[in-house]
């Protein structure tokens, strides 16, 4: 069996047989914050168990030409925020930027204003989330990924490397999409296996994915 390290051993030194938390990390409020992150302290509400990597800006202003930064970015638990990763604070269409649990940014991924990323999802590096998505949970975005702006990317499937979610793409639940636009190529099925989950889960996934994309489209009418 493969037995995956826990990512925070990374941040300890053993001194004296001890061990010591980096001398470049912090523990503040029960999160790891490199001392060369940048963070809006003031705009964010945030959990434990955090950790921030070096020259991650995390709560910077909303990157949008029309509309003002406004609210908070909400973070909940277990986080890993890698270096150079950027998460931004929303806007005044939702006033709110949330990320939730145990979700994995790599480096120089970008989650853009007004985003929802749920639990368990790994964004590798440089991969970009435009404004307003939603990432529903166990979501795989690979290597210089792209999402477009209001899209709703299913829970539990996979994007290849340098794929495109268009305006017009349909990412549902438990797939598995490549190439510009992305194009369905099968199941996912080393996430579902991985992650234990039935048919009965997916297919409730599935109709909460229906959900989503028809609010998001009354909401934005995208």
């Amino acid at each position: 069996m493969l037995l995956i390290p826990n990512y925070k051993d990374n941040l300890n030194s053993t001194i004296n047989g001890k061990s010591v938390l980096n001398k470049a990390f912090e523990l503040i409020d029960g999160n790891y914050v490199h001392k060369n992150a940048i963070i809006d302290w003031d705009n964010i509400i945030i959990g434990k168990g955090n950790i921030f990597g070096p020259m991650s800006v995390i709560g910077g202003a909303a990157q949008h030409k029309y509309y003002i930064t406004s609210g908070k970015l909400k973070i909940g638990n277990d986080n890993i925020f890698s270096e150079f990763s950027v998460i931004s604070r929303p806007t005044s269409l939702t006033n709110e930027t949330i990320i939730g649990d145990r979700n994995h940014f790599m480096s120089n991924s970008i989650i853009h204003h007004d985003c929802v990323i749920e639990n368990d999802t790994v964004v590798c590096s440089n991969a970009s989330v435009a404004g307003n998505v939603r990432i529903m949970r166990g979501v795989y975005l690979g290597q210089n990924s792209s999402v477009h702006q209001f899209q709703i990317v299913g829970s539990y499937s996979i994007l290849g490397m340098n794929s495109c979610v268009t305006k017009k793409s349909n990412i549902i639940p438990g797939r598995k999409y490549v190439g510009v636009p992305s194009r369905d190529i099968g199941e996912n099925t080393i996430a579902l296996e991985r992650g234990n989950i039935k048919y009965e889960h997916l297919n409730k996934e599935i109709k909460r994915f229906q959900i989503l994309q028809k609010q998001m489209h009354s909401t934005f009418q995208t």
